[in-house]
């Protein structure tokens, strides 16, 4: 070979070398009547059930969980180059229609296509792992055990959906999973010798293990790669009512047992700078009395008595504000380790999704963003909203205890909820320095287990209501549920 050959070998060599570098990435309480954290739960009556198992599982440790703090591991593949098999352009702003996975491999998927193709809805939410914890379609690889053949050939869907533009969103349930808790109880709750599940016979598994975080992003991965533009987990969150019977169920806190939760590190560090702020203060006011004092002692006249007067009530002042310590109780330890799982799945998620260039939503308890966090479940409105290019709330009118916001029967007025509720969202964006999209679930069901009296029959007027109530407060992306798929017709869907 010349020397010019050579040369150009080597060069090669070089950019390979540096392009094989370049493809790894660096690597959420108050009384209220919740609602179901998946937008197709409807309330239950709280309890659990349990599922016999052959004898009392063993809690073994668990692969760790990555510290708040530690970058996950860069994903093996694909590369950044990740080429999609299909190609779907953002639409102006995003109106969906939730799609299971039955319709989507069913005969009702030809209607809701229509209904797409005849409408300004651009948009589905199709689930890829759904309620139960099965994968909809039949994949290859580790997560085949998982799958059922409800759409028996996504490929051809992907391609349908292409065809009609239709913008295409994977639903990942996330932490609510009864086929996996049954596969590995060691990564759910046990209750005795049983797997725990709540009144519905839901399992769950645990978000502070590592394992659960990866078997959800794995789910992912499956429909990145089949070319969804966008991933949105579900269920991301402890159980409801967990915080009350956290020390009753056996489960591991891999990694977090030993941490102390982000929020303590914060409030820490806050409250030594509060406390040494105020020593200095009380310090200058009481060298002030001091002064003041010698000065009334040795000229006892009515300005300095006054001058006294004033300093003691200067200290008296300040004093109100003496910094109290935080509550580091191992209760509100606990609360806070919560926070910081479901926190630190959804930021690790999003790194992982990366190499697909997708965009990653999340779905989370409206009144989440009425509250500075709800600690129970573990999700923090704006930690997880700091981490995802969209967050979803579920604002269903129906899912508002009667009085929330000062409405007295929420799902009557589903104009006044969502405008009350977009509100509060707006000041919780105002806190973040890039918040996400906003583009909320709303209803288009109706919600006779309310009762007599707390509920109308939602069509097409109600929807509108909602989708105008959103389009005032500024907000023009939305997901419209409905669990049976069948939406209300003649909706204006941009108002």
């Amino acid at each position: 070979m010349n020397k010019r050959g050579l040369a150009f070998m080597m060069l090669l060599c070089a950019v390979l070398t540096l392009a094989a570098c370049s493809s790894w990435s660096s690597p959420s309480e108050v009384v209220v009547s919740t609602p179901s954290s998946s937008p197709s739960e409807q309330p239950t009556t709280a309890g659990a059930e349990a599922t016999s198992l052959p004898s009392p599982p063993a809690l073994p440790s668990a692969q760790p969980s990555p510290s708040p703090s530690a970058a996950p591991s860069p994903p093996a593949s694909p590369t950044p180059e990740f080429v999609p098999p299909v190609h779907f352009d953002y639409p102006d702003a995003v109106r969906g229609i939730y799609v299971t996975g039955w319709s989507a491999g069913g005969e009702r998927m030809s209607k809701l296509l229509s209904l797409v193709d005849q409408t300004d809805l651009n948009a589905m939410v199709i689930d890829i792992k759904d309620d139960d914890g099965y994968i909809t379609f039949k994949p290859e690889g580790k997560q085949a055990e998982f799958g059922q053949p409800y759409i028996k050939d996504v490929k051809a869907l992907m391609q349908t959906l292409e065809q009609h533009k239709v913008y295409p969103i994977a639903r990942i349930v996330s932490f609510k999973d009864t086929v996996f808790a049954k596969k590995r109880p060691d990564l759910s709750y046990i209750d005795g010798s049983s797997i725990w599940r709540n009144g519905n016979g839901d399992g769950f598994i645990n978000p502070f293990l590592k394992d659960s975080w990866d078997h959800n992003v794995d789910a992912a991965k499956l429909a990145a790669e089949l070319g969804f533009k966008e991933i949105q987990f579900d269920y991301v969150r402890f159980p409801e009512g967990f915080e009350s019977r956290d020390n009753v169920l056996k489960y591991s806190m891999g990694d977090y047992k030993d941490k102390k939760p982000v929020k303590f590190v914060q409030e820490e560090k806050d409250f030594a700078e509060a406390t040494k702020k105020y020593q200095d203060d009380l310090a200058v006011l009481q060298s002030k009395l001091t002064e003041a004092v010698n000065t009334y002692n040795s000229a006892q006249t009515d300005a300095n008595k006054k001058a006294v007067e004033d300093a003691e009530k200067s200290i008296s002042e300040l004093k109100k504000g003496m910094p109290h310590a935080p509550d580091f109780s191992d209760k509100a330890r606990m609360t806070q380790l919560r926070v910081d799982a479901v926190s630190d799945f959804v930021a690790y998620a999003k790194e992982q999704l990366k190499p697909y260039g997708v965009r990653v939503s999340v779905d989370i308890f409206g009144y989440s963003a009425t509250l500075p966090e709800a600690p129970g479940i573990g999700q923090n409105f704006n930690r997880i909203a700091g981490s995802v290019d969209v967050i979803s709330s579920m604002i269903y009118p129906s899912h508002w205890s009667n009085g929330y916001f000062g409405i007295s029967k929420p799902d009557k007025e589903p104009y006044k909820l969502v405008a009350e509720y977009m509100k509060a969202e707006k000041e919780k964006f105002a806190m973040l320095p890039k918040p996400p999209v906003s583009r909320p679930w709303i209803q288009d069901f109706t919600a006779s287990w309310l009762g007599a009296g707390n509920y109308i029959k939602y069509g097409k007027a109600e929807v509108d209501a909602q989708i105008k109530a959103l389009a005032d407060a500024g907000v023009r992306e939305y997901l419209i549920w409905n669990a049976g798929n069948s939406y209300s017709e003649g909706v204006t869907y941009i108002p």
